[in-house]
């Protein structure tokens, strides 16, 4: 618990510094369900067959990507089992990759990663890994859904800046309901691929991204920003003080108000018996 509050608490301040990146909701919008994709398999197939007139998770990753993607799919591999509905049936799941070098070898070296975190039998058919070498499909997805990146490219190394949220669309291709970080409760997915089965769409109240990593080239990892955190948290610090110091103000206020009252009654009484 301790842990993921300290991961709130982080990527809030990192949001301040990162207008652009992250989630632009937009509910009702409706993505072309006539983009081909190839998936796993090497096959290739329109959005309009691969979500096959089902409520549909869709997810928006890179396979290679070291640090945010893979815990991302795994908690998503590690909640639907537990939404009590039948995958392939009544929801299918697509990760759609936004780095036009993943080939099919790579989605499906990633699928299988994940689905060796089953504990029972899960339908392959029923999630789908995606990638096009075609950029302009990529880009009509992530608009279609608000979904902002950055591409970086630092010592020949290729990397993202992107926000951590699963849409949820409906089976025309709608986007629906947007979950937005890591972790997600079994009840909340549940009611939002149910509301997308019915077509209907909701607003989004917690918006967590995740962004705020660099590449180092020496050590091959991703490292925190901690001048973001930093700079996010001073910034938050003298936001609270400044509330802090106008709500006592207004206390104060009223404080000498009341007395001023008071001692004026009192003035007025005693001049009555006089």
């Amino acid at each position: 618990m301790l842990k993921k509050v300290l991961m709130t608490l982080l990527v809030s301040a990192c949001t301040l510094f990162s207008l652009e990146i992250g989630i632009y909701e937009q509910q009702d919008k409706e993505i072309n369900l006539d983009l081909k994709f190839t998936n796993e398999y090497n096959q290739v197939k329109t959005l309009r067959e691969i979500i096959d007139n089902k409520p549909t998770i869709l997810t928006i990753n890179y396979f290679n990507c070291p640090t945010l993607c893979s815990p991302m799919l795994y908690e998503v591999a590690d909640v639907i089992p537990r939404i009590g509905l039948i995958p392939g049936k009544e929801f299918n799941v697509i990760t759609l990759s936004i780095e036009k070098n993943d080939t099919f070898k790579h989605a499906k070296e990633t699928k299988d990663r994940i689905f060796k975190t089953f504990k029972k039998p899960f339908n392959a058919n029923a999630w789908s890994f995606i990638t096009t070498t075609n950029q302009e499909n990529i880009d009509i997805i992530t608009n279609s859904v608000g979904f902002k990146y950055e591409r970086r490219v630092k010592d020949g190394v290729v990397d993202y800046l992107h926000p951590a949220a699963i849409m949820v669309l409906t089976p025309k291709g709608k986007v629906s309901r947007y979950l937005n970080g890591i972790t997600y409760l079994p009840f909340d997915l549940k009611l939002a691929i149910y509301e997308a089965s019915a077509e209907k769409t909701r607003p989004t109240i917690a918006n967590t991204l995740l962004y705020c990593f660099a590449y180092d080239s020496e050590s091959k990892t991703y490292l925190f920003k901690a001048e973001k955190f930093v700079g996010g948290f001073i910034f938050a610090s003298v936001v609270a003080f400044f509330v802090f110091v106008y709500r006592t103000g207004k206390r104060d206020d009223k404080r000498k108000i009341e007395e001023i009252k008071k001692r004026k009654e009192k003035e007025e009484k005693e001049e009555k018996d006089a």
